[in-house]
């Protein structure tokens, strides 16, 4: 397969103004093979707010070539199976709806679990998937232990309107020293009955202006409902000491009138301990989109653990702390 690379804006980036070429590139055979994204937790979504973690959820598409201009399509004809360590199957999945827009087929490639397993710390576990025409995949991890989140606290901007609900958010983890950890962590907002009923929004200003080493190596908040904003942390070199954090946060939700039904009470912390695959996936798409494709950057390819296709098996163990605001 050949297409076609005008090089006029390249040319004009090297001050070569006037100078256009056409150079034909051969593109790479392509086969195309399944492509699997699924996070076994070990706890079942969280009440209230079943989107909060939808990006967990099991999502089965195909490849496509690098060439395609085809808008990316799930496949609503996939089995896939969640087995123990020893090979009995604990979980298994089948397709479900999604509301979409227009006339846009959104209900292909999402599933949903029919037994409600949630994995289980410290256990190995294997996913296998396959449909009609391509190979079976398969991606295999052990769930971590659940990390320890010490004392937290939201304090209110005091020069802010109540109604704004901007303060400053602090916790801590408590890390092992015994060895090397991953870390992800969220929040959410609680009324006075412990519904969810918003989110907690990190200020990223002074992230977006950090160097990738820098946001590399920070604890920030991640939001589960987009890629670029899993934000995870390592441990790495620094095994044992706890991980601080404390930034300014906006809380977003539908609680501005004076219902107390709909006033923000608590703030709950989410913190998981993720498998160092799901960590290096995470890390590449961080990677991925900082290079805001630029043909001059140092290629950062994204990580894939899948075996046979392309995608992530991914782990996450929770623990929550909840505190009034």
């Amino acid at each position: 397969m050949r297409t076609s690379l005008l090089r006029g804006a390249l040319a004009t980036t090297l001050g070569l103004a006037g100078c256009e070429s056409v150079v034909p590139v051969d593109l790479p055979t392509h086969t195309p093979q399944l492509s699997v994204s699924y996070t076994l937790s070990n706890q079942a979504p969280p009440t209230g707010m079943q989107d909060f973690f939808d990006g967990r959820s099991l999502y089965v598409s195909t490849s496509q070539n690098v060439g395609s201009i085809n808008r990316l399509a799930g496949r609503a004809d996939a089995t896939v199976e969640l087995c123990d360590a020893s090979g009995q199957v604990v979980e298994q999945f089948r397709p479900r709806g999604r509301g979409g827009y227009g006339s846009t087929d959104s209900t292909k490639g999402y599933y949903v679990p029919v037994r409600g397993y949630v994995g289980q710390p410290g256990q190995r576990y294997t996913l296998r998937a396959s449909a009609p025409s391509v190979e079976a995949v398969s991606a295999a991890l052990t769930l971590p232990a659940a990390p320890t989140i010490e004392s937290g606290s939201y304090a209110l901007d005091p020069a802010q309107p109540n109604y704004q609900y901007r303060g400053r958010l602090t916790f801590n983890i408590r890390d092992n020293a015994a060895t090397t950890d991953y870390y992800l962590a969220y929040a959410r907002v609680l009324d006075a009955t412990g519904q969810p009923i918003g989110t907690v929004q990190q200020e990223y200003g002074d992230r977006n202006n950090a160097e990738l080493a820098i946001k590399l190596a920070r604890l920030d908040l991640s939001w589960p409902g987009y890629l670029y904003q899993m934000l995870p942390i390592s441990d790495a070199g620094r095994q044992g000491q706890r991980l601080s954090y404390s930034s300014d946060v906006y809380l977003s939700g539908n609680f501005r009138g004076n219902s107390a039904s709909t006033t923000p009470a608590f703030i709950e912390v989410i913190v998981s301990s993720i498998p160092a695959e799901t960590y290096e996936f995470y890390q590449s798409i961080q990677r991925f989109y900082d290079t805001e494709g630029n043909p001059f950057a140092e290629p950062a390819p994204v990580r894939s653990n899948i075996q046979g296709g392309y995608g992530l098996f991914g782990g996450a163990t929770d623990a929550t702390l909840r505190f009034p605001i």
